[in-house]
């Protein structure tokens, strides 16, 4: 779908008319928007509300004609499908940039501050966008248009302006009117007193028996709303006034909000807002330090895409992120992939709360957030951050773990970490700290043995799942198989997430650490404290084809068979040719030792290099054409770098003490600190690369079970397989399934629905109310790679993950298998990266990555090579044209593209 400017320009006032309103004027709604509309009936019929005004919708408009980017931004919407990923973000992207790069016309700017002076005056203010047609029975649009807190002075409250004018075209906005077929209709933006609250909260006029569903938490309510804290839960009876506990207990919230007081102002309020509003209404609201409720915003209790919605699930908002999963899972998955990790991910969490030491209690009220971490969108996983972050809130420090692992996954902006929780049992929660301390060093203290543990687990299965070994299962031995890996996904997986944690924790508390270093500059010195780290086992593969490589360039006829002759033929020579078969035998043990490893190595449906080599052919051509330093060399050299800014942030902390311990420098702690961070990076890639060979394992022991199944004319082909879920495909084999006989049109079914969804691109992140699902249909053909790049987007911007700066031939790979295009010195741009890009990594100077965290594999790899690196920029695939020369400027997070 297409989504204009604005699809209708609202009825202008008349010349000379304000283009700021007070909030309780009567004005119609198409000239201010659904938010600002209802507060003023709101403010109209007595309810109170926070004192303020609004930019009227012409405010936006004239914005755009007095800076002359109306058409421009009406050019880049037109024929843009905005379902798709793609033209989502490019959009987005230029449209921020010329919104937010325009001053405001003089006579917005004159009325404006006119206005939000004497507000000001009385102090902070809140900036609220205020669409036409939010808040509406058909479309609430909750989190998906900007709100800006803590407004002080003249120049944030412009920027403020300008942020959420911008954030009509953001792309969570995009995203859901093209979901809904909605059209463009304008925007107001509400500026108004902010509330020094208390205590704030959602609270749902009907619970379906005419009673209030609240909740609420301390402070103000931006975190509850987006889904980022685990709030307080009530529910009142309208005539008794009785309070009915549902959840947690918050002691500063409950202070004011579960008073005599405090109950009948929500009542009244509740009674108030639906009287005026003539339906049930979902209302934000605020209670000041002094225990006087305002309403900050009301809407109706929507029924989503024809649905009805339960109203306590719609007041929890849930936040969804790809990050770090698309790196592992970078396309659709399959139903059998999906009932892995569902299972997989759920007791991860489960049983690192039990080794961690967490109460049971804790941990049954943590249950229904066990059940669902992960979930699937557009066919692709993403994380329930707000369930994760429930649960790693569980723990002591609970909000600085939040944190960790937002940096851990790349998710750094996707859910705010609110203030921890307050408890009235002081005692009983130093006591838990104790005893999780202690379990917590316990485990730690005996880290090799444990990894050394889980990988003789996954060697033992693997060996008993080789493939060579398969042709002679029976199905019960293949089904047997299939039990024993979900059996070590669900229950001998502790310690593997045990490593994860620890690289988690380590690289957070390494970043806090050097901030007091380096103040302003504290990145770059990170990532260097972290290159050429020794032993970390992903590198292995690079120097086993470094000395593969070796080998070709010793022989004149081989070098000559893999530069000139196809994968295909130079495969057929060396099984058949004798004169190579050294060589052959040198690469079967490649292929038997690290051939699981590939690019999408966990999908299940992607074969690896032990069943597709060919790939491996072209990037050992590439390989021999090096005449370069050598890995160990260049491992070495990284090494050094290390070392000399290790000795210079130790000398730097010298000179800093604890402010609590003044006998104690922060030199120390550093010493300490940071070999704990090189060994835990260590340990979670030895447990990623059992991870792959374990699922490499299990995609071989599936098409197993699909070839007998083939043969018993219950699937048409072996792959089928992957359209079943674990406990189908076992009942499957078993004799137990209740359709048997309909298998197949059971597959067709789900291949059908699955092709049909997977051509959605849902946002990286997004939030939704519990239990709905973004809507969309099939994808239009939209820009092709490296079309029409912007002057917005000549400098991308992303997060450093390894410094440096660099100039190269861009060269823009979707997947490893693509390597052997690669040039040395090339800079590789692509989308995401796992573990199975490393090979590609040694050909490489300089890396742009789309997706991934300050921990993902690429990050971790290129800071082994010291090859510059920025990760998290978005688009990069589509806007950098192939070939093109690009500067990686790594030291500041930002790619140059020039034509």
């Amino acid at each position: 779908m297409t989504t204009s400017v604005l699809r209708t320009r609202p009825t202008l006032a008349p010349s000379g008319t304000s283009l700021g309103v007070p909030l309780e004027a009567e004005v119609d709604v198409a000239l201010v928007g659904g938010k600002a509309h209802t507060l003023g009936r709101l403010i109209r019929s007595g309810v109170r509300i926070p004192p303020g005004f609004v930019l009227r919708t012409e405010a936006l408009e004239s914005h755009l004609r007095e800076a002359r980017i109306a058409d421009r931004i009406h050019s880049l919407c037109e024929g843009s499908d905005f379902r798709r990923a793609e033209a989502r973000s490019s959009v987005s992207a230029t449209i921020r940039a010329l919104v937010c790069g325009a001053a405001l016309p003089e006579v917005i700017r004159d009325e404006l501050l006119a206005r939000a002076h004497p507000l000001l005056a009385r102090g902070s203010l809140v900036v609220r966008s205020s669409a036409v047609g939010e808040d509406s029975k058909s479309a609430s649009f909750a989190g998906q248009l900007d709100s800006v807190l803590h407004i002080a002075d003249d120049e944030s409250l412009k920027r403020a302006v300008l942020t959420c004018w911008a954030s009509y075209w953001s792309e969570r906005a995009l995203f859901y009117r093209g979901a809904r077929g909605m059209q463009s209709a304008g925007m107001g933006v509400v500026v108004q007193q902010q509330v020094a609250a208390r205590a704030a909260g959602v609270m749902f006029t009907d619970d379906g028996d005419g009673e209030l569903l609240v909740e609420y938490g301390a402070g103000l309510g931006d975190a509850l709303v987006a889904g980022a804290m685990d709030p307080a839960r009530i529910r009142i009876a309208r005539g008794t006034r009785a309070v009915q506990h549902l959840g947690a207990r918050i002691a500063d919230a409950d202070a004011v909000v579960l008073t005599a007081t405090g109950i009948a102002s929500l009542i009244d309020a509740a009674t108030r807002v639906e009287a005026e509003l003539g339906a049930p209404q979902d209302v934000e609201w605020a209670m000041s330090t002094d225990g006087v409720m305002f309403i900050v915003q009301s809407r109706p209790i929507t029924a989503a895409l024809g649905t009805k919605r339960k109203p306590l699930a719609a007041a929890r908002q849930i936040v969804w992120s790809n990050a770090n999963v698309n790196e592992n899972f970078p396309a659709p998955i399959s139903p059998l992939l999906y009932s892995v990790a569902s299972a997989g991910y759920t007791h991860y969490f489960r049983n690192l709360g039990r080794a961690f030491g967490i109460a049971p209690r804790r941990l049954r009220a943590m249950e229904p957030a066990f059940a669902q971490i992960i979930g699937v969108h557009g066919g692709r996983m993403y994380y329930n951050l707000t369930n994760i972050h429930a649960v790693i809130r569980l723990a002591p420090f609970g909000d600085a773990l939040a944190s960790s692992f937002n940096a851990f996954v790349g998710a750094r902006d996707e859910v705010s970490s609110p203030r921890a929780r307050p408890t009235a049992n002081r005692l009983a929660q130093l006591a838990e700290g104790a005893v999780i301390a202690a379990r917590t060093t316990w485990q730690y203290l005996f880290m090799e043995h444990r990894m050394r543990r889980f990988e003789r687990n996954a060697d033992a299965f693997a060996e008993r799942s080789h493939p060579a070994r398969l042709p002679e299962r029976s199905l019960d031995e293949l089904r047997a198989l299939l039990a024993e890996f979900m059996a070590i996904r669900c229950h001998g997986w502790k310690d593997a997430s045990l490593a994860d944690t620890a690289a988690m924790v380590c690289y957070g508390a390494l970043e806090q650490l050097i901030a007091h270093a380096y103040p302003g500059g504290a990145e770059a010195a990170h990532t260097t404290l972290l290159k050429g780290i020794a032993g970390v086992v992903s590198n292995e593969p690079v120097h086993r084809l470094w000395a593969l490589s070796r080998l070709i360039r010793a022989d004149a006829h081989l070098a000559r068979l893999i530069e000139h002759d196809d994968a295909s033929s130079v495969l057929d020579a060396l099984a058949t040719d004798s004169r190579f078969a050294g060589f052959r035998r040198a690469v079967n043990e490649y292929l038997d030792e690290w051939g699981f490893r590939c690019s999408s190595e966990l999908m299940l449906t992607t074969p690896s290099l032990q069943e597709a080599p060919a790939p491996l052919i072209a990037l050992l051509r590439a390989y021999a054409r090096l005449d370069a330093e050598s890995p160990v060399q260049a491992m070495a050299r990284q090494g050094i770098a290390r070392e000399i800014a290790t000795a210079r942030a130790l000398a730097v902390l010298a000179a800093k003490r604890i402010r609590f311990l003044p006998w104690m420098t922060w030199a120390a702690p550093l010493r300490v600190l940071l070999p704990w961070t090189h060994a835990s990076i260590r340990f979670r890639e030895r447990a990623r690369l059992k991870q792959a060979l374990l699922y490499s394992r299990l995609r071989r022991v599936a098409l197993a079970i699909g070839d007998e199944l083939v043969r018993r004319d219950m699937l048409a082909t072996r792959d089928d397989v992957f359209w079943f879920t674990v406990s189908e495909l076992d009942e499957l084999a078993a004799g137990g399934a209740m359709f048997a006989h309909s298998t197949r049109e059971l597959v067709t079914l789900r291949a059908r629905a699955h092709a049909k969804f997977s051509t959605m691109t849902p946002p990286d992140s997004f939030t939704l109310p519990e239990g709905e699902y973004p809507g969309g249909s099939s994808k239009e053909r939209g820009p092709e790679p490296g079309e029409a790049i912007t002057d917005a987007a000549s400098v991308l911007r992303g997060t450093t993950a390894c410094t440096g700066r660099v100039t190269g031939r861009a060269s823009v790979l979707h997947d490893v298998t693509e390597a052997g295009r690669l040039a040395h010195g090339d800079v590789l741009v692509t989308k995401q990266t796992d573990p199975g890009w490393g090979p590609a990594f040694f050909l490489i100077s300089g890396l742009v990555i789309e997706r991934g965290g300050m921990l993902s594999h690429g990050a971790i790899l290129a800071r082994e090579f010291g090859i510059p690196c920025v990760v998290g920029v978005r688009e990069a695939t589509r806007v950098i044209p192939e070939g093109a020369e690009i500067t990686v400027d790594a030291d500041r997070g930002c790619v140059h593209v020039t034509r």
